[in-house]
């Protein structure tokens, strides 16, 4: 079975998914629901390598999904996805030309409410309206008109945390955080250097407030990481992307930005270095390449790498710098 089928399904799946007592409103599946769904409509002599192929295939097209904005999951853990509300992104601005994403329910009225033509292959729409005229009739009735740069006007921005969320935050013992204890120092240099040092060897000038302990788990190689805010008289456990969000605005408050060479393969790892929200960024603007370096036959699992499309190398570069600061000049 080929990815764009398994994506079809999905999207089947998912706009069929109705609360009854509301129909406007989509149902959220767990992806294991969904691997049910999709198994139960395979024949029999289709070969998706067992219901851990499936499982597999199913999570990376939900993560391309998300990507293309046509689905939107919820919760951490036992995730929920659903169809994403109804939007066009536009590719021309008059006559409009636009991608129709989100929940297919509303594509019929939309294409008669514009006078529009449509390829239901690939979802695109034409009209002789402008994008502002097609905006003002289709936002009224919620319907989103957005550029490629408007989809991501609500990312999060970098903030070291505020009193109100240290307030209500969790407060950590001696007991709960041992001695291997290291600090955020912000650093000027390539996007994947270290810039979390050894409490103990830190310049005390260069130390930030962000800290982390590594605990181990049951799993060999494997370990939580605690992260949490020190002030003078305690320490205030952080999620991740709290953490995440602060180590960028210390960057940016001390004028340290990380550099990021976006004309070269980019390790994919680099997914884990972002705030979750931006994630979705990364797999919109990059494609996955193979690591041609690296030889099949050491046995360990094989570096991938990603590239960033070249159509949207330009806007991906601003946004980068826009919100996280990412090669931004010195100032």
């Amino acid at each position: 079975m080929r990815p764009s089928d398994i994506k079809r399904l999905i999207v089947t799946l998912l706009s069929g998914a109705r609360n009854p007592d509301i129909p406007s409103h989509c149902l959220g599946l767990t992806c294991r629901q969904i691997c049910n769904h999709i198994a139960a409509l395979l024949p029999p002599n289709q070969d998706v390598g067992g219901a851990r192929g499936l499982w597999d295939r199913v999570v990376e097209q939900l993560e391309v999904l998300e990507s293309e904005f046509e689905v939107a999951s919820k919760g951490e853990g036992r995730r929920t996805y659903r169809m994403a509300p109804p939007i066009l992104i536009i590719e021309r601005e008059a006559p409009l030309r636009a991608r129709y994403v989100g929940d297919r329910a509303y594509f019929n009225a939309v294409v008669e409410l514009l006078g529009a033509e449509c390829e239901t292959e690939t979802w695109l729409i034409e009209t002789v309206k402008t994008a502002e005229e097609s905006r003002e009739i289709l936002e009224a009735r919620g319907i989103a008109v957005q550029t490629e740069q408007m989809l991501f006007q609500f990312l999060p921005e970098p903030a070291l945390p505020t009193d109100i969320e240290l307030s209500m935050a969790e407060q950590i013992s001696e007991d709960d955080i041992g001695a291997d204890i290291e600090v955020y120092i912000p650093r000027r240099m390539d996007f994947f250097a270290t810039r979390w040092v050894d409490l103990d060897t830190a310049l005390p000038s260069a130390m930030s407030q962000l800290r982390r302990v590594k605990a181990r788990t049951f799993l060999p190689g494997k370990y939580d990481v605690l992260y949490f805010w020190e002030t003078a008289d305690c320490r205030y456990s952080l999620s991740k992307d709290q953490a995440m969000l602060a180590s960028y605005r210390i960057d940016h408050d001390r004028n340290e930005s990380r550099l990021l060479d976006l004309d070269r393969p980019i390790p994919a790892q680099i997914r884990n270095e972002l705030p979750s929200a931006y994630r979705v960024v990364v797999d919109r603007y990059t494609e996955v390449i193979p690591d041609t370096q690296n030889s099949g036959d050491s046995g360990s699992r094989r570096q991938r790498y990603i590239q960033v499309r070249f159509r949207y190398k330009e806007l991906f570069s601003k946004l980068l710098e826009a919100k996280l600061g990412i090669n931004k000049p010195l100032t």
